[in-house]
């Protein structure tokens, strides 16, 4: 037996079935970034009248960081806009690549420019400045980007559950988050029909297709008659999935994945509007979209495979 190293540039990315949905699917979702962003609208004063509302209720020094990158993106939009193609473009052609030297520096970049559009873009999804609701976007959907780059930046061997940690990174990541969501849904606002219908009724402004028009007005109807009880079952839906992916429940009962992929998905239709793709003005397709395919690669991750481990840029050659 003889051990053969391949040079980084050309070994393929440590990965097993997991790891790779992970990575092809953060590489999509880059690319249709890339893509919206090309919008006209983006490259109108229409992108600094969406973007300004995020400041609003913000504490002063993010408001002020805000504000300060808009009028930057103001004065130079095209400029502006190009730069972002290119580097969500760059990002997402490099985790596609498949070679570990291309697939490591988009991963970098991924995680620095999603906290980067997440501080400056996003405002902290709205969690500093009260009201953060994941039928709104929260916790951010460039924040879960930065989480799955984290994930894929770990050694392979990291990702099945061990020692105190029994769920799978994969799934452990997205049980975190469905938990923060589900404590952010118990904010009062949200307990009143005002509150809970309005990310609801801001949805239903936007342009779409009549079908996608009448689930959203339905969803906003429900929750403004009963807020009480909608918001009990949701809140009790994102922290009880959450909590039993920590813990490590999908290790033994797969299907609870695909419940909770059932639920994130009903947010995005219903609560975030299918991520506003048919608005114009949508930059990313919001929150549930990564959160989801962080799920999918929980499903293939919930068991640790002999296969699923290999070892980086070695191979064995009888």
């Amino acid at each position: 037996m003889i051990k053969v190293r391949k040079s980084e540039n050309e070994a393929d990315f440590d990965e097993g079935a997991s790891r790779r949905i992970l990575r092809l699917g953060l590489g999509v979702l880059w690319l249709v970034d890339a893509a919206l962003q090309m919008q006209p609208a983006m490259f109108s004063p229409t992108l600094a009248e969406v973007w300004l509302p995020v400041a609003q209720g913000q504490p002063h020094w993010l408001a002020a960081m805000i504000i300060w990158s808009i009028g930057i993106a103001s004065r130079h939009l095209t400029a502006f806009n190009w730069l972002i193609i290119v580097v969500q473009f760059a990002i997402g052609t490099l985790l596609l690549s498949g070679r570990t030297a291309f697939v490591r520096a988009g991963l970098w970049a991924s995680v620095l420019f999603g906290v980067l559009v997440w501080l400056f873009g996003e405002g902290l999804a709205q969690m500093l400045a009260g009201g953060a609701t994941i039928l709104a976007g929260a916790p951010g959907s460039t924040s879960v980007y930065a989480v799955a780059s984290v994930l894929l930046l770990l050694p392979a061997g990291s990702w099945p559950a061990r020692g105190w940690r029994r769920a799978s990174a994969p799934a452990m990541a997205a049980g975190l988050i469905l938990v923060l969501c589900g404590a952010l849904q118990l904010q009062s606002t949200f307990w009143t029909g005002l509150g809970l219908a309005a990310p609801f009724g801001q949805a239903f402004m936007m342009p779409q297709p009549v079908a996608l028009r009448d689930a959203v007005n339905a969803a906003s109807g429900i929750a403004d008659a009963a807020p009480v009880l909608i918001n009990a079952l949701l809140v009790t839906a994102l922290l009880g999935s959450g909590v039993l992916l920590c813990c490590g429940g999908a290790e033994g009962r797969p299907a609870l994945i695909w419940v909770a992929l059932t639920l994130v998905g009903a947010i995005w239709v219903f609560g975030q509007d299918a991520g506003m793709l048919f608005s114009g003005i949508a930059t990313d397709p919001n929150s549930a979209a990564p959160l989801a395919l962080l799920l999918l690669a929980g499903v293939r991750g919930c068991r640790a495979r002999r296969g699923d481990v290999s070892h980086s840029h070695v191979r064995l050659i009888a």
